[in-house]
Order: C-alpha cells, then sequence, then structure tokens
C-alpha cells in the first residue's frame, strides 16, 4: 500500500507557511483540502478560522481518512465545532458531495499530483467545487517532478476555464528551508475563474 498520503511533503509544508503568512486568505471562508493525506493544509486553515467546521478534508483512501480524523481529534480536542473529512473521489460523485457540502471559496492542494493521470480529474473537481467568485480560488503546490507536468497541470487548468498566476514563494520561510533540488521544482499556483483578470502584487501572470 503507498504511503504518500500518510506522510507530510515539503509543498504541504510551504502552502501552509503561505497561508499562515495570509490567513484573510481562509479566515471566514469555506475551504476544502483535496487528497489531504495528513490533513495539514486543512487543520491550518481550520485553526486560523472562528468556526472551523467550514473547513472539509478529503482523500479517496479510508485508511488515510482514519489518521486525518484522529489529528482533527489531536490538534481540537475540547472545541464543539470542528473541521470535517469527508471521502471524494475526484471527478466521480460530484453532484451528491456538492449536494452534501456545498461549494467552496477556497480550495488547497499539496503536492497531489504525483502522476499526471490525475491531473484533469483534479481540475474537474476543482471546477465543479468552487463557488463562482471573483475571490474563489484554488491554491496548488507541488513538485515538478517530469518535465511536461508544469504544462499539463496549465493544459487542464484551460480546460476548465481555469487561470494560473505563479506565487513567488522565494521569502516563504519554510521554503528558505527546503534542500536546493527541491526548491527549484517546486511551484505555488493559484488558480481562479477566467473571468478574474485582477493579477496580486505577489504573483506572476502565467500564460496559458
Amino acid at each position: 500500500m503507498s504511503r504518500s498520503g500518510q506522510m507530510v511533503w515539503p509543498a504541504a509544508r510551504v502552502l501552509s507557511q503561505y497561508i499562515v503568512d495570509q490567513p484573510e486568505l481562509v479566515q471566514t471562508r469555506t475551504v476544502l483540502e483535496l487528497g489531504a493525506g495528513t490533513g495539514l493544509l486543512g487543520l491550518v486553515a481550520a485553526k486560523l478560522s472562528p468556526c472551523p467546521r467550514k473547513v472539509v478534508l478529503t482523500d479517496n483512501n479510508m485508511t488515510t481518512l482514519d489518521m486525518m480524523e484522529a489529528n482533527i481529534e489531536e490538534n481540537f480536542p475540547t472545541q464543539t465545532t470542528i473541521p470535517r473529512c469527508a471521502h471524494l473521489h475526484w471527478g466521480e460523485n460530484l453532484d451528491k458531495f456538492l449536494s452534501d457540502h456545498g461549494k467552496f471559496d477556497v480550495i488547497l492542494g499539496a503536492d497531489v499530483i504525483l502522476w499526471t493521470q490525475y491531473i484533469r480529474p483534479l481540475f474537474k473537481t476543482v471546477k465543479n467545487l468552487l463557488s463562482q467568485t471573483e475571490t474563489a480560488m484554488f491554491l496548488l503546490c507541488y513538485q515538478c517532478r517530469y518535465t511536461e507536468l508544469k504544462d499539463k497541470v496549465y493544459e487542464a487548468a484551460k480546460e476548465v476555464n481555469l487561470l494560473g498566476k505563479e506565487i513567488q514563494i522565494q521569502e516563504n520561510a519554510t521554503f528558505s528551508e527546503l534542500e536546493d533540488k527541491t526548491k527549484d521544482t517546486l511551484h505555488l499556483i493559484k488558480f481562479c475563474h477566467q473571468f478574474v483578470n485582477k493579477c496580486e502584487t505577489n504573483a506572476v501572470c502565467s500564460t496559458i
């Protein structure tokens, strides 16, 4: 059995630090973590939120979901309102998931595309579950292990009318702690709906 979902990868650490540095991204907003694994991103978002129940952590592996529930109990031992866990297989039964949980203002994913065949199902899921507001965003941090991976990411985003902007992470405290070989391949990209044309000051527009 693969243990990839039972580790905290560098991408998750960097994206978690990015959220901590900019808590307004998740405060008071509905947040979904895809391929959550240990649930680090969702737990960080929930800790920053006055209503942790607005955060949903998802994975397709039942063993991983059990681990996430244990991590939630460990990090929210006394609260009556805690983040939720849910099973989600990308691209499947999205109407049911949408009926149960609604759409989300922010979707998070860290190192969730180890294999290229999962990229399109990932973006199909994001397209269906991301709210239709100008501030809605999908934050994806991943290590580019294949030369064609970045192009495939942008191609899949374009197919569902999402626009990607690469975020500069050189000043990210966690990023600076990583080994150089990891830094060279790590990307943090913000995706939003095509009707959003503004580029943030800390992001560089990427041509899709």
